[in-house]
């Protein structure tokens, strides 16, 4: 039991880790010159969580172990719901193809690029459908061969053009 429990804690970690990665990828560059955070200073939640990076922890730039220390005290507020579903997520990432990962990464950088506005009124939109619609858009994206999910993004691409258009002119 104490094997698997481990086991599941280090793949927690790990997962953490995988997460904080994707979710800094449009992060600006570090500064060789910031100080990083010393591993004693973190709480004992945040060790707990990033356990399977200690060892390398002091070799990390000072920007990433930021990222990571502020990532492993977001994870550690997390229900156990939140946590599963964000592990969720990643083993869906972790199996798309090269094509789609860069697709992801891209729709990503491009979310970041939006004004807050814009970037909140988008998640307010998604938190208000209800969960069924959530789960047939999702289910409707996962069905979708990788031809099907190309045009999608070209018709998308179309009609952003056109957004930034129509709010020029307004």
């Amino acid at each position: 039991m104490h094997k698997r429990f481990n086991s599941r804690l280090k793949f927690s970690a790990i997962t953490l880790s995988l997460v904080i990665s994707l979710m800094s990828l449009t992060a600006l560059a570090h500064s060789d010159d910031a100080e990083g955070v010393a591993w004693e200073n973190l709480s004992a939640q945040q060790q707990e969580t990033l356990s399977a990076i200690k060892e390398n922890w002091g070799t990390l730039p000072a920007e990433r172990q930021r990222r990571l220390s502020k990532g492993a005290e977001k994870w550690g507020a997390m229900d156990p719901e939140q946590r599963a579903h964000i592990q969720e997520r990643l083993h869906h990432y972790q199996n798309l193809s090269p094509e789609d990962k860069e697709v992801v990464k891209e729709q990503m950088r491009a979310f970041k690029k939006l004004p807050s506005d814009e970037r909140k009124a988008l998640r307010e939109r998604w938190k208000n459908l209800p969960p069924e619609q959530k789960e047939m858009v999702r289910e409707r994206y996962k069905d979708m061969s990788h031809d099907e999910r190309k045009a999608m993004r070209e018709a998308y691409k179309l009609k952003k053009r056109e957004w930034r258009k129509h709010r020029e002119h307004d």
